[in-house]
């Protein structure tokens, strides 16, 4: 439910309201708080990953995946 805090309800859709703040804010007001902390969580992700694969190449020999690879 939209709270519009006693004002007139302003958008019409979740497409309307996309497309007016595109018009009257920028494509980059979309992505306004995207950055900083969900760039190192997906920094620390890779790392994760990769060390995971690191670590069964020492232990075992080979890396054991679910993929066709």
């Amino acid at each position: 439910m939209m709270m519009t805090s006693g004002e007139a309800v302003k958008y019409k859709s979740s497409l309307h309201a996309f497309s007016q703040i595109l018009k009257s804010e920028g494509p980059i007001s979309h992505f306004i708080g995207a950055g900083g902390a969900n760039i190192l969580r997906v920094v620390a992700v890779a790392c994760v990953l990769a060390g995971y694969d690191k670590l069964q190449m020492i232990v075992f020999g080979k890396k054991y995946g679910s993929g066709a690879a």
